[in-house]
């Protein structure tokens, strides 16, 4: 299965599974000396590439203080009324699995999307729609999700905790869930949680996301479909993946400001889910100037009441500071090479944007960012778009002795 060619984007390959395994024995069915095998070689995907119009995917959030929802992706295919491999109507298609008498194609089946080679998005069908038309095309609509999907229909029994940091949390969660999906937990979480019973009926992805306000990092799939937790925001170690400019460098045609009074947060209380005060960090500058614009979180995972105090002072955003918020290119724009970097890009990724001016001061901006998500829009006759969803962040660079850059006491420069 090769896929196919999208103009300018490169060769990409959108695979659905049949739920079926062709290289497996099933008994009435398979000949005793054929080249069927017990074990088989794993369930069919089959290549629906050549028939796709357009594909679009949103992974991750636009804003730092947003949930993770689920990754999601819609694909739009049109084949003539003639052709009915992909009907779950027609019992003599090949996809069609006798044995369970059940069409091949069909919800909850794996799906994926990749461009040569890199996986794009991983996932689940949750919705396969089917139209046919005077016009003699049959017109199918393929809308699928990541696990967090899976995740947010799931409910918890009662669940006895012990104090614990995020990722250890987490873990717990799962196995209660009995989730049997791939996990990438970070080594180092900021958060410890307190040793609080989860209720009875608490739905999974919900709980999930009060672990991810107390951490305050990201918990996402990934894509390929890893359930990923990541620390706690702030400055990064991460060089950008991608270096944005509008002269030289990775081009981009639009990129947004966000100069916005919503995001001033200048008073924030957090109150830990039993037992606890309510603990409050403030900015009286910041009040006097835009009023008192408050975060409150009065159920919060965390285990003491320094580390609700700690979080309250790290969610102050007491100034608005225009900043970078999200920027999109269309692959027409780039070379191959800048195509190879930026496809697979994920959440959690350091990028670099540049924007030069011919007036006013200073003449050019440069911001370090980010990447809280991606959009990815591919038309086989327009070309492949990507828009990445950003939010500030500062890289710190090795400490290096006598530099004249990364070595300076009251630099930006750590030690490795």
């Amino acid at each position: 299965m090769t896929g196919s060619a999208v103009i300018t984007g490169g060769d990409y390959l959108l695979e659905l599974s049949t739920g079926y395994d062709s290289s497996a024995f099933y008994l009435d069915d398979s000949v005793l000396d054929g080249t069927d095998v017990l074990d088989g070689d794993g369930i069919d995907f089959i290549d629906i590439t050549p028939v796709v119009q357009t594909i679009r995917v949103q992974r991750g959030r636009h804003k730092p203080l947003d949930v993770f929802g689920p990754g999601t992706m819609s694909v739009s295919i049109s084949v003539p009324n003639t052709d009915r491999a992909y009907d779950p109507l027609n019992t003599a298609s090949a996809y069609y699995n006798d044995l369970t008498e059940s069409p091949g194609l069909a919800p909850l089946r794996p799906i994926r999307l990749s461009r040569n080679g890199e996986y794009l998005f991983t996932g689940r069908v949750t919705t396969y729609n089917q139209q046919y038309t005077m016009a003699g095309l049959t017109n199918y609509e393929i809308f699928a999700a990541d696990d967090i999907y899976v995740l947010s229909q799931g409910f918890l029994p009662e669940t006895a905790t012990s104090a614990e940091t995020s990722s250890a949390r987490i873990t717990a969660v799962l196995s209660a869930a009995t989730y049997t999906g791939t996990t990438s937990l970070t080594a180092t979480p900021t958060a410890t949680l307190g040793a609080y019973t989860i209720r009875s009926g608490t739905n999974v992805n919900t709980y999930l996301n009060r672990i991810q306000r107390a951490e305050q990092g990201r918990i996402f799939c990934s894509k390929t479909n890893v359930l990923t937790a990541q620390e706690r925001i702030g400055t990064t170690l991460a060089t950008p993946t991608v270096v944005f400019s509008d002269s030289g460098n990775t081009p981009y045609d639009t990129i947004a400001v966000e100069f916005d009074q919503q995001t001033v947060i200048n008073n924030a209380n957090i109150t830990i889910d039993s037992g606890g005060t309510l603990q409050n960090a403030n900015n009286a500058s910041s009040i006097a100037t835009y009023f008192t614009q408050t975060e409150a979180i009065t159920d919060s995972l965390l285990s003491t009441n320094a580390q609700a105090l700690t979080l309250a002072s790290y969610l102050l955003y007491p100034l608005p500071q225009p900043r970078f918020t999200s920027l999109s290119t269309t692959f027409a724009s780039l070379t191959d090479d800048q195509k190879t970097v930026l496809a697979p890009i994920e959440i959690g990724d350091t990028v670099s944007a540049t924007k030069s001016f011919t007036s006013g001061s200073p003449l050019e901006v440069q911001q370090n960012l980010s990447v809280e998500g991606i959009d990815h829009l591919i038309d086989v006759n327009r070309g492949h778009r990507m828009t990445l969803w950003t939010s500030p962040t500062v890289i710190l660079y090795a400490f290096v002795l006598d530099d004249p850059t990364f070595g300076l006491l009251d630099g930006t420069s750590v030690l490795g």
